[in-house]
């Protein structure tokens, strides 16, 4: 099953490249409809590369992990996990933020972006850093959908502006005190 097919792991330096492909790929076909197309055209793997690489190298400071998925050998999804970045839902108590969680189409609804949740959550604990929030597109119905079967509960929404127009996000938490 879930268990034998998929392998999660940390990333590597050497996953970038990888990481781009699946990032741009991810995002065109979960925003297809809800983000401007602008905005899912500036999303290159090229320009994504370089971006990774930069985000595998780790700021001073800052604790991100990323973890993959792959299926016989092949990337097939990420998530990506840190300190929290918004200063009010630390002051709520959310010390752990997951700032995403891709998986390509071909691989959705088979336990695994349950199965990188968790690994975050895990994660997020070991350091200490328990109360977890997420932001997500609040049109994002089967994402959505995921991390209310994980536990999460509606804290938040926001109104996120780009050149090309205005996204709407909802929050989900999970505290410290209700962890899965």
């Amino acid at each position: 099953m879930v268990e034998e097919e998929y392998r999660v792991r940390r990333a590597a330096m050497s996953d970038a490249a990888d990481l781009a492909l699946v990032h741009e790929a991810t995002w065109r076909e979960t925003y297809v409809g809800l983000f401007p197309e602008p905005l899912l055209n500036a999303l290159t793997a090229d320009a994504r590369t370089t971006a990774w690489r930069q985000f595998l190298k780790g700021k001073p400071g800052h604790l991100s992990t990323t973890y993959v998925a792959e299926r016989m050998g092949k990337l097939v999804a990420f998530a990506s996990c840190g300190e929290q970045r918004d200063p009010q839902l630390d002051a709520e108590g959310y010390r752990g933020e997951f700032t995403a969680v891709y998986v390509l189409k071909t691989d959705q609804r088979r336990g695994l972006g349950g199965k990188l949740m968790k690994a975050m959550m895990a994660d997020l604990a070991e350091r200490g850093l328990v109360g977890f929030t997420l932001w997500v597109p609040r049109d994002n119905i089967p994402a959505r959908s995921l991390y209310e079967q994980l536990g999460g509960k509606l804290i938040g929404q926001r109104d996120v502006s780009h050149e090309q127009g205005t996204i709407p996000e909802v929050a989900y938490g999970w505290p410290a005190n209700g962890l899965p």
